[in-house]
């Protein structure tokens, strides 16, 4: 077992190194901009994969327990509401209904969607930013930009700001992760406004 788990660790290594060579040479092309705009352009890259995979990416088992745990809070619902005149009962039928069927299937249909989250998003987000750290260090970036940080705000003054590549990163995830989401809601308000003309 060990030698198998060794193999797999070694293949993981030769993809993830192939991956990173293919970033390098794609981003050499780019570099020209800044390490701003390129960390930026990282980020948004990062975003995209992420909201793609998560579309792209539901197992058959997400989707049955999904289906599942709809169908039991429909019959939970419907055991509410059924004795409108005695609630005490309906309550009590949606108490065993939850102790049934319902809080099982909430778990499993939570954690199963807390492995899809991980897979879909904080992973790439994971590799993206051990890429641009290790990268992107203050040695690199005075060797390929002539300065240590990525930003220096108010340089010269008692209140110098420098901006690693690091907390850049973050800063343009969030704000990708924010354009992200006007962009797609300005392509569906399109996509709406032209179907309905």
């Amino acid at each position: 077992m060990n030698n198998f788990l060794d193999t797999v660790w070694e293949q993981i290594e030769i993809m993830l190194n192939a991956v990173v060579s293919f970033m390098d040479s794609m981003i050499s092309f780019i570099e020209f901009l800044g390490p701003g705009k390129v960390i930026f352009l990282l980020a948004f890259s990062a975003v995209a994969v992420t909201r793609i995979l998560n579309k792209l990416y539901v197992t058959k088992r997400y989707a049955l327990l999904r289906q599942e745990f709809e169908h039991w809070k429909g019959v939970r619902e419907l055991a509410l509401s059924l004795n409108p005149d005695n609630r005490e009962k309906g309550k009590s039928l949606a108490k065993n209904i939850d102790q049934a069927k319902l809080n099982q299937t909430y778990y499993d249909y939570f954690f199963e969607g807390l492995l899809k989250n991980l897979v879909t998003t904080v992973l790439p987000v994971l590799l993206m930013v051990s890429y641009v750290t290790k990268t992107y260090t203050p040695d690199t970036l005075m060797q390929r930009f002539g300065s240590k940080w990525v930003f220096s705000l108010f340089s010269g003054s008692a209140f110098e700001l420098n901006i690693s590549s690091f907390l850049w990163f973050v800063v343009s995830l969030i704000l990708s992760y924010i354009l992200y989401m006007v962009i797609n809601k300005t392509c569906q308000y399109r996509y709406e406004a032209r179907n309905a003309a």
